[in-house]
């Protein structure tokens, strides 16, 4: 009985504190929301996205160019186009595939630097939105430079992450369903609820491992972006928030790719139009979720030292109210120069 008291009092304890939290971060949040050109900052990141889809073009071009140079796979695809199309036509295309043969390494050439250069400018935009996020007045700017070297190994570490947690998303549910579960749990081998649980293992295996990654993707740009950096707790908590937004944003996008954007004929056109649609919505709406992450991230690091610098504040008060030498204001209260703020806010952009 004695320790169901206990936990009791722990919890009603702790209740003011959460509840405390929970307002601060709300009201922080909202005021932040308001305060921030976040719609702005969404909008051109989900600009820059789309822009990099025109590198990708080219390079996929290139690397088909690059396939059409065996004979086995130009003699197939030509003797497809033959039986295909009429003769007059299929020589047409047939011509324009020898070109693209022949130029294919250009192509990948040119898709390739433009595709550095269309992602390096993503992570641009992407560290001036979260450094606003974080404007505070400790914090520093990096020189043009600086910038421009620290975006190049933020494409590295956040886009090899980036791939790697789509990459996951994408294989892992077949893996699990078509190989795994096939060939560890077997037909008929095991009881029913073992085969239960080994499958619910692997479902949930494929949900955190590309959470785990996506938290270590906003981590790293939460972390590395401000300067100073914050406490590494902070860029967690805020990376956390922002990855359980953003993956159940995915989950969704897959779930309507998979099973709604979907037809046949004219259908099928209309349905890819609303993918179209859907993917640019995602893309913003992944935009607003890293600014709410790196705004949760930046309310936390200045509650942290707001709190930190109160002890030292009332200690330099605490002789000058006993002698009764500090100045006051008209309600007869201790004046203090630049007192810290613990209350959320609106940052300036």
């Amino acid at each position: 009985m004695s320790v169901w008291a206990s936990l009791s009092d722990r919890c009603r304890s702790s209740f003011p504190f959460l509840w405390r939290s929970a307002r601060y971060y709300a009201t922080g949040l909202y005021r932040e929301l308001l305060g921030k050109n976040v719609s702005l900052w969404a909008q051109a990141i989900a600009f820059k996205v789309l822009v990099t889809i025109v590198p990708i073009l080219l390079l996929t071009t290139g690397l088909i160019g690059q396939m059409l140079r065996q004979e086995q796979a130009f003699a197939a695809v030509a003797r497809f186009i033959r039986e295909l199309l009429p003769g007059p036509h299929s020589q047409q295309l047939i011509d324009f595939l020898t070109q693209l043969q022949g130029a294919s390494a250009t192509i990948l050439g040119i898709g390739g630097l433009g595709l550095f250069l269309s992602v390096l400018s993503l992570f641009i935009t992407l560290r001036i939105a979260v450094a606003n996020a974080f404007r505070r007045e400790w914090h520093e700017r990096r020189s043009l430079l600086r910038g421009y070297l620290f975006d190049v190994r933020m494409v590295v570490q956040v886009g090899g992450l980036f791939l790697l947690t789509i990459g996951l998303s994408v294989s892992l549910p077949s893996l699990v369903g078509d190989v795994l579960t096939a060939q560890v749990v077997g037909d008929g081998q095991w009881i029913m609820w073992v085969q239960w649980l080994w499958g619910r293992a692997l479902w949930a295996t494929g949900l955190l491992l590309p959470l785990l990654l996506t938290t270590a993707m906003f981590f790293h740009l939460y972390y590395f972006i401000p300067r100073p950096s914050p406490r590494k707790r902070t860029a967690l908590a805020g990376a956390l928030v922002a990855a359980i937004l953003w993956e159940s944003a995915k989950q969704l996008f897959a779930f309507y790719a998979t099973y709604v954007g979907f037809g046949t004929g004219t259908e099928a056109l209309g349905s890819t139009f609303k993918l179209i649609i859907a993917f640019v919505l995602w893309v913003y709406l992944s935009g607003v979720v890293l600014i709410i992450g790196a705004i949760v991230a930046s309310l936390r690091q200045h509650r942290r030292i707001a709190i930190t610098e109160r002890p030292e504040i009332d200690a330099a008060l605490t002789p000058a109210v006993t002698s009764g030498d500090i100045p006051k204001n008209a309600n007869g209260k201790p004046e203090v120069e630049n007192p810290p703020d613990s209350s959320p806010t609106p940052l300036n952009a």
